[in-house]
């Protein structure tokens, strides 16, 4: 009985010594996936990091405005684009941000001014509001630019002399930036001018309005005023024919987002044009004199009025349009009443069309504390 113990044993021992030899020949055998370096950031765990998704606003059939997930939009990317919308330090002198002259009380215009500030002085139109953005195509009262992150480049260079090599040096020794980097945009964490522009255009995108008097009427949950209901009969009528331009479409935008000419300046020949707007981007002396159509929405909020600011109240928009059209060329067609200087309309029906516009005002949107400046 002893001897077979001692033979079990022996037995055992030679096939684990075999096991363990083959176990080695093998580690031995396998050579590393040439595809797959060692990652030098894999110790810290914000690289790691993919990123929340965010759900946006986007309209339905069964209710105007709903909230669905988007992949190309992450919780992290939002909260690192707000930061540097609202950091001075992406300016050539770090004074000035984008949030000094797009303020979310008065719509992301700048606070009841004809012309912003920069660090070259003035600027020469009158600073446009970027409400729902998401939805606009060509920015800027020219156009010049296709995409919001086309439009924070051109506004970063222009107004506060951006220098990329210079800015990501900066932000590149702010503790709060670095893991911020990478948790919006993963491995490797680096942070690039295209970054900083892509963070800027998510933050910009979720500023959406959707709540306002019209809306809720739209939803069942507002009853327009009889004053309200005239005046958007006048608004969506030939009578007041602001509804070719400032149309609701798909939306609500209360734009078509199309460049034209609406009677502001007069011009005997294209020669006469002072401002040209889209026709300095396209070249054609058919875009002279044209500009972006802008949205009504917010109008208590985003004062003065029109590309260079020359009217401060509504009032006086409303009688520019009633009675003082002037003739240039390239006059945008839907201006029906170019010939008679105006529509016309009597002292009620201003006052019932200004009523409806500003049913479009959304005070919820211009108190969100989702857009406010994160470093106060």
């Amino acid at each position: 009985m002893k001897l077979k113990i001692e033979k079990l044993l022996s037995s055992l021992v030679k096939v684990s010594l075999a096991t363990v030899l083959l176990f080695l020949l093998g580690i031995a055998g396998c050579k590393p996936d040439k595809n797959i370096e060692p990652d030098p950031n894999s110790n810290d765990p914000d690289s790691l990091y993919v990123g929340t998704p965010y759900s946006l606003q986007r309209p339905s059939p069964s209710n105007r405005f709903r909230r669905f997930p988007d992949s190309t939009f992450t919780v992290e990317g939002i909260r690192l684009g707000r930061m540097l919308f609202w950091d001075p330090i992406v300016s050539a002198d770090s004074t000035l941000s984008c949030g000094s002259c797009h303020k979310p009380e008065f719509a992301f215009s700048d606070e009841g001014k004809q012309f912003s500030m920069n660090l070259s002085g003035p600027t020469k139109r009158n600073t446009p509001s970027l409400q729902n953005s998401i939805w606009m195509r060509q920015l800027f009262w020219d156009g010049r630019q296709p995409s919001l992150e086309a439009a924070s480049h051109d506004a970063l260079l222009d107004e506060q002399h951006f220098n990329a090599a210079q800015a990501v040096s900066k932000i590149e020794k702010r503790t709060d930036y670095v893991p911020l980097f990478k948790k919006a945009f993963g491995r490797p964490g680096t942070i690039t001018e295209d970054k900083i522009f892509r963070a800027i255009g998510m933050f910009m995108r979720t500023m959406i309005s959707t709540n306002s008097n019209y809306d809720k009427s739209l939803r069942g949950l507002y009853t327009l005023s009889d004053a309200e209901q005239r005046g958007l009969a006048i608004f969506s009528t030939e009578k007041g024919d602001c509804f070719h331009c400032h149309t609701d479409g798909p939306y609500l935008t209360f734009t078509n987002n199309e460049f034209l000419n609406n009677a502001l300046d007069s011009a005997a020949t294209l020669a006469d044009v002072k401002d040209i707007g889209l026709g300095k981007v396209t070249g054609s002396t058919d875009d002279y004199g044209k500009f972006k159509v802008p949205s009504v929405r917010n109008l208590s909020y985003t004062y003065p009025y029109m590309r260079d600011g020359r009217f401060e109240t509504l009032e006086q928009v409303v009688n520019f349009y009633s009675d003082s059209l002037r003739y240039s060329p390239n006059i945008s067609p839907n201006m029906k009443k170019i010939n008679q200087g105006g529509l016309h309309l009597t002292a009620q029906e201003k006052s019932d069309l200004i009523a409806f516009l500003k049913t479009l005002d959304d005070a919820s949107f211009v108190s969100d504390t989702a857009f406010s400046n994160p470093f106060k």
